[in-house]
Protein backbone atom coordinates (compact mmCIF):
# COMPACT_ATOMS: atom_id res chain seq x y z
CA UNK A 1 0.00 0.00 0.00
CA UNK A 2 1.38 3.77 -0.71
CA UNK A 3 0.57 6.70 0.66
CA UNK A 4 0.67 9.91 -0.81
CA UNK A 5 1.42 13.05 1.52
CA UNK A 6 1.82 17.16 0.37
CA UNK A 7 4.15 18.53 3.30
CA UNK A 8 6.49 22.12 2.60
CA UNK A 9 9.05 21.98 5.19
CA UNK A 10 11.23 25.08 5.30
CA UNK A 11 13.78 23.39 7.81
CA UNK A 12 15.43 20.55 6.07
CA UNK A 13 15.98 18.72 10.39
CA UNK A 14 12.50 18.97 10.89
CA UNK A 15 11.96 17.51 7.52
CA UNK A 16 14.04 15.03 8.13
CA UNK A 17 12.40 14.51 11.66
CA UNK A 18 8.90 13.90 10.00
CA UNK A 19 10.15 11.38 7.34
CA UNK A 20 11.56 9.01 10.38
CA UNK A 21 8.89 9.77 12.46
CA UNK A 22 6.50 8.22 9.51
CA UNK A 23 9.12 5.20 9.30
CA UNK A 24 8.61 4.44 12.91
CA UNK A 25 4.53 4.01 11.84
CA UNK A 26 5.59 2.01 9.32
CA UNK A 27 5.73 4.26 6.09
CA UNK A 28 8.99 3.94 4.10
CA UNK A 29 9.73 6.53 1.82
CA UNK A 30 9.84 5.92 -1.25
CA UNK A 31 9.84 9.15 -3.48
CA UNK A 32 9.65 12.83 -3.18
CA UNK A 33 9.58 15.60 -4.79
CA UNK A 34 9.46 19.44 -3.04
CA UNK A 35 6.89 18.87 -0.99
CA UNK A 36 5.23 16.11 -2.68
CA UNK A 37 6.53 12.19 -0.32
CA UNK A 38 5.29 8.99 -1.44
CA UNK A 39 5.71 6.35 1.31
CA UNK A 40 4.93 2.19 1.10
CA UNK A 41 3.54 0.55 4.25
CA UNK A 42 6.66 -1.78 5.57
CA UNK A 43 7.86 -2.53 8.78
CA UNK A 44 7.52 0.16 12.21
CA UNK A 45 11.28 1.39 12.97
CA UNK A 46 12.52 -0.54 10.09
CA UNK A 47 14.83 2.49 8.52
CA UNK A 48 16.78 5.69 9.54
CA UNK A 49 16.32 8.67 6.75
CA UNK A 50 18.78 10.95 6.23
CA UNK A 51 18.51 14.32 3.64
CA UNK A 52 21.41 16.36 2.69
CA UNK A 53 21.68 19.33 -0.05
CA UNK A 54 23.79 17.09 -2.45
CA UNK A 55 25.61 20.49 -4.70
CA UNK A 56 28.09 18.91 -7.12
CA UNK A 57 28.99 15.46 -4.97
CA UNK A 58 30.54 13.28 -7.44
CA UNK A 59 29.88 9.48 -8.34
CA UNK A 60 32.48 8.64 -5.59
CA UNK A 61 30.64 9.63 -3.08
CA UNK A 62 27.12 7.84 -3.99
CA UNK A 63 29.68 4.87 -4.26
CA UNK A 64 30.83 5.15 -1.06
CA UNK A 65 27.43 5.91 0.54
CA UNK A 66 26.40 2.51 -1.41
CA UNK A 67 29.87 0.89 0.30
CA UNK A 68 28.78 2.03 3.55
CA UNK A 69 25.30 -0.14 3.14
CA UNK A 70 23.39 3.70 2.36
CA UNK A 71 20.85 3.67 -0.40
CA UNK A 72 19.45 6.72 -1.82
CA UNK A 73 16.04 6.14 -1.97
CA UNK A 74 14.99 9.92 -3.56
CA UNK A 75 17.21 12.48 -5.19
CA UNK A 76 15.79 15.62 -7.15
CA UNK A 77 17.11 18.81 -7.71
CA UNK A 78 20.02 19.74 -5.18
CA UNK A 79 18.71 17.42 -2.86
CA UNK A 80 19.07 13.59 -1.89
CA UNK A 81 17.14 11.01 1.00
CA UNK A 82 19.06 8.14 2.30
CA UNK A 83 18.14 5.11 4.46
CA UNK A 84 20.29 2.42 6.43
CA UNK A 85 18.48 -0.50 8.45
CA UNK A 86 18.14 0.69 11.77
CA UNK A 87 19.25 -2.52 12.99
CA UNK A 88 22.60 -1.48 11.83
CA UNK A 89 23.06 1.50 14.47
CA UNK A 90 22.77 4.88 14.20
CA UNK A 91 23.28 6.51 11.02
CA UNK A 92 24.68 10.05 10.71
CA UNK A 93 25.93 11.73 7.37
CA UNK A 94 28.13 13.97 8.87
CA UNK A 95 30.17 12.61 12.16
CA UNK A 96 32.25 16.02 13.10
CA UNK A 97 31.35 20.17 13.79
CA UNK A 98 33.61 20.63 11.27
CA UNK A 99 32.16 18.83 7.91
CA UNK A 100 28.99 19.99 9.20
CA UNK A 101 29.79 23.69 9.19
CA UNK A 102 31.13 23.08 5.67
CA UNK A 103 27.76 21.62 4.58
CA UNK A 104 25.54 24.40 5.86
CA UNK A 105 28.11 27.33 4.48
CA UNK A 106 27.51 25.59 1.15
CA UNK A 107 23.95 24.89 1.51
CA UNK A 108 23.37 28.74 2.12
CA UNK A 109 25.91 30.03 -0.36
CA UNK A 110 22.71 28.26 -2.94
CA UNK A 111 20.45 29.80 -0.79
CA UNK A 112 21.63 33.19 -0.79
CA UNK A 113 22.16 33.69 -4.51
CA UNK A 114 18.42 32.41 -4.97
CA UNK A 115 17.34 35.08 -2.59
CA UNK A 116 19.10 37.42 -4.44
CA UNK A 117 18.20 36.41 -8.09
CA UNK A 118 14.43 36.64 -6.80
CA UNK A 119 14.85 39.91 -5.10
CA UNK A 120 16.61 41.81 -8.24
CA UNK A 121 13.83 39.95 -10.55
CA UNK A 122 11.34 40.67 -8.02
CA UNK A 123 12.20 44.53 -7.57
CA UNK A 124 12.29 44.70 -11.50
CA UNK A 125 9.39 43.45 -11.92
CA UNK A 126 7.50 45.64 -9.51
CA UNK A 127 9.30 48.83 -11.45
CA UNK A 128 7.71 47.66 -14.63
CA UNK A 129 4.47 46.63 -13.41
CA UNK A 130 4.33 50.07 -11.97
CA UNK A 131 5.28 51.98 -15.06
CA UNK A 132 3.35 50.35 -17.49
CA UNK A 133 -0.98 49.73 -17.02
CA UNK A 134 -1.01 47.09 -19.91
CA UNK A 135 0.86 44.16 -18.88
CA UNK A 136 1.74 45.89 -15.28
CA UNK A 137 -0.53 43.32 -13.21
CA UNK A 138 1.62 40.21 -15.02
CA UNK A 139 4.75 42.43 -14.02
CA UNK A 140 3.45 43.29 -10.17
CA UNK A 141 1.97 40.10 -9.54
CA UNK A 142 5.49 38.42 -10.50
CA UNK A 143 7.64 40.77 -9.02
CA UNK A 144 5.50 39.82 -5.47
CA UNK A 145 5.58 36.11 -6.05
CA UNK A 146 9.77 36.97 -6.42
CA UNK A 147 9.59 38.83 -3.18
CA UNK A 148 8.07 36.18 -1.11
CA UNK A 149 10.18 33.74 -2.29
CA UNK A 150 13.26 35.56 -0.91
CA UNK A 151 11.49 36.43 2.38
CA UNK A 152 10.87 32.63 2.51
CA UNK A 153 14.65 31.68 1.74
CA UNK A 154 15.38 33.99 4.50
CA UNK A 155 13.88 31.79 6.70
CA UNK A 156 16.29 29.06 6.87
CA UNK A 157 19.24 30.80 5.75
CA UNK A 158 19.41 32.57 9.11
CA UNK A 159 18.32 28.77 10.74
CA UNK A 160 21.13 27.87 9.07
CA UNK A 161 23.81 30.66 10.61
CA UNK A 162 22.43 29.82 14.01
CA UNK A 163 22.76 26.03 13.42
CA UNK A 164 26.22 27.31 12.58
CA UNK A 165 26.88 29.55 15.27
CA UNK A 166 26.14 26.76 17.65
CA UNK A 167 28.77 24.26 16.29
CA UNK A 168 31.13 26.68 16.24
CA UNK A 169 30.80 27.73 20.07
CA UNK A 170 30.84 23.05 20.11
CA UNK A 171 34.01 23.09 18.27
CA UNK A 172 35.39 26.07 19.95
CA UNK A 173 34.65 24.33 23.47
CA UNK A 174 36.15 20.77 22.12
CA UNK A 175 39.44 22.47 20.77
CA UNK A 176 40.43 24.45 24.35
Amino acid sequence: MKKRMFRFFIDYEKEERWVNDMAERGWNLKKTVVGYFVFEKGTPGQYIYRNEFVNRKSKDYFEFLDEMNIECVSKFGGWAYYRKPKSEGPFEIFTDASSKINYIKSMNRIFISVLLLNLIIGIYNLSLGLREFVVGTMNTSVGCMNLIVALLLFIPIVKNENRKKGLKQDLHIFEG
